[in-house]
């Protein structure tokens, strides 16, 4: 492995430090000291604090006997350590990422640190900053070998039988939370949405195709996907073209729908594709009732939070519902509730006339390889 190209990035709050600082010539010592490669003028950092150094190919670091330590994903060093993309560094207490510039754009140019008089260390007692998710370098990992599953959970018809999937998708790294709302947090932390969300969803796909699952199955994206289009719209085509059995159901976070225009050339794609549309999560912010006239989708999820709790005829949630139910409907488009999880909730939803129901009441998300469609 190379080492050259790798850089630091700093907390955007520690005005007090450079934004980036560049690994490209190793060794590189870092300290207080004005002799260093690295010369950072800060009070608990040791006139020589610590060094960077290649070996078998990787990239180093060793402490060199600071008062206040350095720190890799917050565990002091107490010998020298290997070090991988998006491992939080602290030394003391300042905070760095160690990036790629392969793997990532370099985030914000240089500022010139604080000009103060320096001349003792002073030892911190503070507890360490954590800006940085320490989880960043596993989750580099998981995006670079493809670590994810599919999972699948059960859309049913008011008797109780299933009428469809939701394709969606897991962790499979050993370091890594399973589920997809820290992963996608995770994914925010270092730019990686949109990478996340296609990987989530080819390893679906091709799962779900080998599994032979020939009913309706929805699939999701992330909103940051919908600012690129063309992108989108390329990646489906592809996905189509490598799949071109698979019955699928489109799913646009109620978030992205922002523009009508954007929304109309993302149906009118579809089509070709002979891919369904539905708006996902509806009524969990803004109800845009005027995407609902002007770019009508095939079926609509309502959000669980209009969901859960329903608990009578008379209740303000249930007239709510009852309102959007009618209007829905009378634009001949499929209603889905999601998040059901009792009884009571179901049968108020089939007394409104909801074609489709999804939630823990009747399965929970399961691998997709885990029992035959």
């Amino acid at each position: 492995m190379q080492v050259i190209g790798f850089y630091l990035e700093s907390a955007a709050k520690q005005t007090h430090l450079p934004r980036q600082i560049e690994l490209d010539r190793l060794p590189k010592t870092l300290g207080r000291d004005r002799e260093c490669d690295i010369a950072l003028k800060v009070g608990d950092l040791s006139r020589l604090h610590a060094r960077f150094f290649e070996q078998d190919g990787g990239l180093w670091l060793e402490d060199m006997g600071s008062t206040n330590g350095s720190y890799v994903n917050q565990q002091r060093l107490a010998q020298p350590a290997q070090l991988r993309p998006g491992d939080v560094i602290h030394f003391a207490d300042n905070e760095f990422r160690l990036l790629k510039h392969e793997l990532m754009a370099p985030a914000g140019t240089d500022r010139d640190s604080e000009d103060r008089t320096v001349d003792r260390t002073v030892v911190a007692y503070r507890p360490l900053d954590t800006t940085f998710p320490i989880e960043s370098s596993a989750f580099l990992e998981l995006l670079e070998w493809k670590l994810v599953c599919g999972f699948k959970q059960a859309v049913v018809r008011p008797d109780g039988r299933v009428f469809a999937y939701e394709l969606l998708g897991r962790s499979t790294h050993p370091s890594l939370p399973v589920g997809p709302g820290q992963l996608f947090a995770l994914a925010a932390s270092v730019g990686k949405e949109v990478e996340l969300s296609r990987l989530l969803r080819r390893r679906s796909f091709e799962q779900a195709a080998a599994a032979d699952l020939r009913m309706p199955l929805f699939f999701n994206n992330h909103p940051a996907e919908c600012l690129d289009v063309d992108a989108l719209l390329a990646e489906l085509t592809d996905l189509r073209g490598l799949y071109p059995d698979l019955n699928l159901v489109f799913e646009v976070h109620e978030a992205a729908i922002t523009d009508l225009e954007m929304i109309a050339t993302i149906k009118a794609a579809l089509r070709k594709l002979n891919i369904r549309f539905a708006y996902d999560d509806f009524g969990a912010g803004q109800a845009r009732l005027l995407e609902l006239a002007e770019v009508p989708p095939d079926i609509l999820k309502f959000d669980m939070g209009l969901i859960q709790g329903l608990h009578s005829t008379e209740s303000s949630k249930y007239l709510l519902l009852e309102a959007l139910s009618k209007l829905v409907h009378s634009l001949g488009i499929a209603t889905l509730a999601e998040g059901v999880e009792t009884q009571t909730e179901s049968d108020l939803c089939e007394r409104l006339g909801i074609h489709l129901m999804q939630g823990f009441l009747y399965n929970r998300p399961h691998p997709i390889a885990q029992t035959p469609g």
